[in-house]
């Protein structure tokens, strides 16, 4: 898989591209999608993605000053634009590639397959590290990236276009951003599922599962979280 951050102040443009990505390159895995500069910035090194696609005109800060501000960052950047005067000033950043708006579906898988190609041959060049493991999350919460260790995540709750992190020793963040971008930072650790539209757990922190009520979980803050008919077999064969 390829990881990836989408950044884009247009809403409707970055769901566009997350569209595409997702209907012709599936191997692409996004992590996130910001629409605010400062945001992306905090997310770029929390994630260490391997690829950013970025656009250049934003109303805050445009795509060039983002990265001179980031430093030395490993990501390749694909630039993606609706100006095509940019693109000699895209090459000397230098940029992994450029992509017009609207994206062509065909430009863009190409760039994944040369993005996927040149990451194999950096990871073929690379010494086996079993040491390197992440092991920790980091949350966007009041404008700073806060950092969590897993099992310090008991459950997410869906709470419209925000998400409610309920964490140990009591503690609870609100994230600005919706359960299913929330879920995209957790959705390589196998330990952490999706039982119902608005609950994602972690279960290392069930406690126990009544079938009552037309299925409910009691987790180890001694929450009650629904469990929706159709997650239920899956989650007893992860349980037992």
């Amino acid at each position: 898989m390829i990881t990836s951050i989408l950044i884009d102040d247009e809403t409707n443009a970055l769901e566009a591209l997350e569209w595409k990505l997702k209907k012709y390159c599936p191997k692409v895995q996004i992590l996130d999608m910001v629409n605010d500069p400062q945001c992306a910035m905090q997310s770029i090194l929390a994630n260490k993605p391997d690829c950013i696609f970025l656009d250049i005109q934003m109303s805050k800060m445009s795509g060039f000053d983002l990265l001179e501000n980031l430093g030395a960052i490993e990501s390749k950047i694909v630039f993606v634009t609706a100006y095509d005067e940019y693109a000699l000033q895209a090459i000397k950043v230098p940029a992994f590639d450029y992509l017009l708006k609207p994206v062509d579906k065909d430009d863009l898988i190409k760039v994944v397959d040369r993005l996927e190609k040149q990451l194999q041959q950096k990871k073929n060049q690379l010494p086996a590290f079993p040491g390197a493991v992440k092991n920790r999350v980091g949350l966007c919460i009041n404008g700073a990236i806060s950092f969590f260790d897993y099992d310090e995540v008991i459950f997410l709750k869906a709470e419209g276009n925000y998400t409610n992190v309920y964490l140990t020793k009591n503690r609870k963040e609100m994230l600005s951003k919706t359960l299913k971008e929330v879920e995209s930072l957790f959705c390589n650790i196998p330990c952490f599922f999706r039982v119902h539209n608005s609950y994602f757990i972690n279960l290392n922190h069930v406690l126990a599962y009544r079938k009552c009520e037309g299925g409910t979980l009691i987790m180890s803050n001694h929450k009650h979280v629904s469990i929706s008919r159709s997650k239920k077999e899956e989650f007893l064969v992860r349980m037992l």
